[in-house]
């Protein structure tokens, strides 16, 4: 039994959702108005005997005691998993609070700190000192940041973390050294300005670092990805500005010093994204605290293309985190998360900005535009709209972001602005959103296969986890890439009854392309087990048949398990033409899709 289901065998999830919500007796379950959207008539549920809840309503949600945390406290999979934890009284090891790799990862993280803030105060350092002094940075700044310095030769962190009796592997795990191909290590970060980057919980996870030589390249070097270091999950200086930012909302900036002079100057909201494009991940550590959040974009021209792709990403992410909550609930803030963008002048970031001008960093932030408006008045600017050409690319442009709106009301206010900016028809509009979003919905999911099925190999084993870890076993070992375009379809996160096999999924298809898949300590005995497994396809098509099968066997099992809690319901038989009542009659109407779908093909003829 792994800890997870040690947990889960402790749990009952009628205790843990009442805590939430008050529960109603609905024949063999419970019953109470989801938590999680607003409405008038109960359609959430919580199933004991298979210790599972789902929405049968807006949120058309559901899964077990640890999908409800994650959803209900806004929490990654991680930190769901300790607070069952300790609520049911399991000790959790090798996890990222207790004993393993991960432990001595952050520990040696944190004697390297030590060791590069020692560095910094030695006369050999006095140029970066020099350095920083130029760049206005405070000593209270040096000390609140823990800024230090690495030696550019002799491996003295090396052989620094060797006499404190850390041995070479964990030190190449760490990235604190890289290792030749016959096996000879060396420091990586070698004469550069050393900057810790600490976790949501102040653990330094990794490290930033700047080139002082002009020559030396790349400018910047952070940390490569380690068990514990990733920085699409981490905003810099987060540690320091929770309360802030819960008080006065969320301003990111791109780089660290940016973040140092804001905080050195009292703008202590700020934290950096080290990069443009805002993750899933960082929205949701945002999400915790606020609503409300800026970005601050560099003054630069010369980037503004790179820019709005990356602009594009960061909405895109807003606006799913959004479809998640539509309405107002009791465990979740009634508002949508607000994304505004304020640019600075030309030719400054942040840091030039507030160290010229410290005093009127507040009116920059509060003159951000809505992402949406600073787009329309930028490309707009940059674009001829007397011309036709012109108008077309600012409103095909635009259109991309009004594609990734989930809620038709809110992309009908969108068009609305976008129609009256351009002088264009509504209908126009329209007719050319939904060429975007059909265009958008293909990249994502490929041609339909339904065609195709009869010839599948023989189907996985019926158990339901059977299925969904043969399906990411498939994903791990082969990849979704090697399949031809009509084969890619991508299964609902939402199939996975687990929410260990959930979380791994969403990691496999964030990272798909990528060659390492990164999940949380807690969850990689479980992928080793994945990755372990034979599946013995040696031919495309093989693989291809096996992903179709698997993909819609984990479809039918879905819509078996969620008909069979529609099945126990009382309020059915009570209302025939309930939309309860329609759900199980669609879900009915797929299945059976699904098996003519599987079945294979009669001969014809006599």
């Amino acid at each position: 039994m792994t800890q997870i289901d040690d947990v889960k065998s402790r749990l009952d999830i009628v205790e843990l959702i009442s805590g939430y919500v008050n529960l109603q007796r609905s024949g063999s379950s419970l019953k109470a108005n989801c938590p999680f959207h607003q409405e008038r008539t109960p359609s959430f549920f919580v199933f004991p005997d298979r210790q599972s809840w789902r929405c049968f309503g807006s949120c058309a949600e559901g899964g077990d005691a640890f999908s409800f945390v994650m959803k209900a406290d806004r929490v990654e999979f991680r930190d769901a998993l300790q607070t069952l934890a300790a609520r049911v009284g399991v000790t959790l090891v090798n996890n990222q609070e207790s004993g393993g790799v991960a432990r001595q990862l952050f520990e040696i993280n944190d004697a390297a700190r030590l060791f590069f803030q020692r560095m910094l105060a030695e006369p050999e350092a006095a140029f970066v000192r020099d350095y920083l002094e130029q760049r206005g940075i405070s000593d209270r700044s040096i000390q609140t940041f823990e800024l230090g310095y690495s030696p550019p030769r002799d491996n003295r962190l090396l052989a620094h973390l060797r006499e404190a009796g850390y041995d070479d592997d964990l030190i190449v795990r760490a990235a604190l050294a890289r290792e030749t191909d016959d096996g000879r290590c060396y420091d990586f970060f070698r004469g550069r300005l050393m900057i810790p980057i600490r976790d949501w919980q102040a653990r330094v996870a990794g490290f930033g670092s700047r080139a002082l030589d002009p020559e030396a390249t790349p400018k910047y070097l952070n940390t490569p990805r380690t068990p514990v270091f990733d920085k699409s999950r981490i905003l810099y200086a987060m540690h320091l500005a929770k309360e802030p930012v819960r008080q006065h909302g969320a301003v990111i900036v791109e780089g660290y010093m940016d973040a140092v002079m804001a905080h050195q100057h009292g703008y202590d909201n700020v934290v950096a994204s080290m990069g443009t494009a805002l993750t899933e991940h960082q929205v949701a550590l945002v999400r915790r605290l606020t609503s409300n959040v800026t970005m601050a974009l560099d003054g630069d021209p010369a980037g503004r293309n790179a820019t709005l792709r990356s602009l594009e990403s960061s909405w895109g992410v807003f606006q799913r985190r959004n479809s998640q909550q539509t309405s107002a609930s009791m465990l979740q803030k009634p508002d949508a998360m607000e994304l505004r963008v304020a640019e600075l002048p030309p030719g400054q970031d942040p840091d030039d900005f507030i160290r010229q001008e410290p005093g009127a960093w507040p009116a920059f932030v509060e003159q951000a535009q809505e992402l949406f408006d600073y787009l329309l008045t930028s490309l707009s600017a940059r674009a001829d709209l007397e011309n036709p050409d012109g108008r077309s690319w600012v409103a095909h442009t635009m259109l991309r972001f009004v594609a990734q709106i989930p809620d038709p009301v809110r992309s009908d206010l969108y068009l609305d602005r976008l129609s009256a900016r351009l002088g264009l028809n509504n209908d126009t509009l329209r007719t050319a959103l939904r060429e975007v979003q059909r265009q958008s919905a293909a990249d994502r999911r490929g041609r339909p296969v339904a065609d195709t099925a009869a010839d599948a190999t023989p189907p996985p084993a019926r158990d339901y986890d059977a299925v969904e870890e043969s399906l990411l076993a498939f994903l791990l070992q082969h990849g979704m890439e090697t399949l031809d375009h009509e084969y890619q379809t991508t299964p609902s996160a939402e199939w996975f009854s687990r929410s260990e096999n959930r979380e791994i999924y969403r990691n496999v298809i964030a990272g798909m392309g990528s060659d390492e898949i990164q999940v949380g300590p807690e969850l990689e005995s479980h992928l080793d087990a994945l990755r372990s497994r034979e599946l013995r396809l040696s031919s495309q098509v093989k693989r291809e048949k096996a992903w179709l099968q698997m993909s819609l066997a984990l479809e039918r099992e879905y819509l078996n398990n969620e008909t069979k809690q529609l099945s126990s319901l009382p309020e059915i038989m009570d209302d025939m033409e309930s939309p309860l009542a329609q759900r199980l009659l669609d879900n009915n109407s797929r299945i059976g899709e699904i098996d003519r779908l599987l079945k294979p093909s009669a001969p014809t003829g006599t």
